[in-house]
């Protein structure tokens, strides 16, 4: 971030923050909030699914948590892996509790990756490279591939056989049980329907958020290109490469929104601001974190370990 405010000059930035309307932060604000709402959601679907009878206040406020922590911690793992942390004490079963926290997460960049390359086809004639283009249809790819084995067992299994002899067994084991937990998504379709329908409207309000920060500091360009260019940007930042993606996020977004004409001070500041909304809408997460008492351990249901074991036979 240093590096990238020296190279930009640090009046351009001071300028644009100064010259921003509030009103369009206001709006970012509560477009990003909702979308916090929609994606704890979208998380309680997927705990009700496995058996995890939690209320969706419990559920909310888990969610927050685990934001409020992405901002600060390295990429989105250290939120992630509170989330994880919070869901294993409250039910006692840690499987349930990474496979649920894995799949949200993967839905959420495989319908952000699936957004943009829609979007591509439409803007494609305006990039000057289709550098940009050939990039998001391979990571696209990877998850459509990655969504086929986590869905077809067989397919699941063969694959993870490669990695077999190069894992402790204990590693194998759970593995195995969180593969398990994911794959019995396929037997609950409407279910995976209505989570990925939840996801599209979740991170499509988040890009929205960024058009609005973008707006606030006066940019004129076309809100497809936000959906086309900020899931990359989201996926850069996700790396456990920096503290809550700062620095990579602004970055990306000077690379990739240069090739439309927009100015680097100006992509640097919504992008901040855009942070800075992420930050103050989920300070209840952090104050939540701070109030909390211990969380009360429970044992895994029967149902639970026997939806895990079975593969989700009963659903069938």
């Amino acid at each position: 971030m240093v590096w990238l405010l020296h190279r930009i000059g640090i009046d351009h930035i001071l300028y644009q923050l100064k010259s921003a309307r509030w009103q369009w932060l206001v709006v970012a604000f509560l477009v990003f909030s909702t979308s916090n709402f929609l994606g704890a959601l979208q998380w309680y679907f997927l705990l009700r699914s496995q058996h995890v009878k939690f209320s969706f206040l419990h559920v909310l406020s888990y969610y927050h948590v685990g934001l409020f922590f992405n901002n600060f911690l390295i990429g989105y793992v250290g939120g992630d892996a509170l989330r994880i942390y919070d869901v294993a004490r409250k039910s006692g079963d840690s499987t349930i509790a990474v496979s649920s926290v894995v799949f949200d997460r993967f839905i959420g960049f495989f319908t952000l990756t699936s957004m943009a390359m829609g979007v591509s086809f439409f803007q494609i004639h305006k990039l000057a490279s289709y550098g940009t283009v050939y990039f998001i249809g391979v990571i696209l790819a990877l998850w459509v591939a990655t969504f086929f084995l986590l869905l077809h067992e067989n397919a699941g299994k063969t694959f993870g056989r490669l990695f077999k002899p190069l894992l402790p067994h204990i590693v194998v084991q759970k593995v195995h049980d969180i593969y398990m937990a994911i794959n019995q998504f396929r037997h609950q379709r409407f279910i995976l329907l209505q989570i990925i329908g939840i996801s599209i409207v979740v991170q499509a309000l988040r890009i929205v958020t960024h058009y609005c920060t973008a707006l606030a500091v006066g940019v004129q360009a076309h809100v497809l290109f936000f959906f086309m260019f900020i899931p990359i940007v989201a996926l850069f930042a996700s790396l456990p490469i920096s503290f809550g993606g700062i620095g990579v996020r602004e970055q990306s977004g000077v690379t990739l929104f240069s090739t439309v004409g927009l100015a680097a001070s100006r992509v640097v500041t919504f992008e901040f601001l855009a942070y800075i909304i992420g930050v103050v809408a989920t300070l209840p997460g952090g104050i939540i974190f701070a109030l909390r008492g211990n969380v009360n351990v429970k044992k895994p249901t029967a149902a639970q370990h026997a939806s895990i074991q079975q593969g989700g036979a009963s659903h069938e």
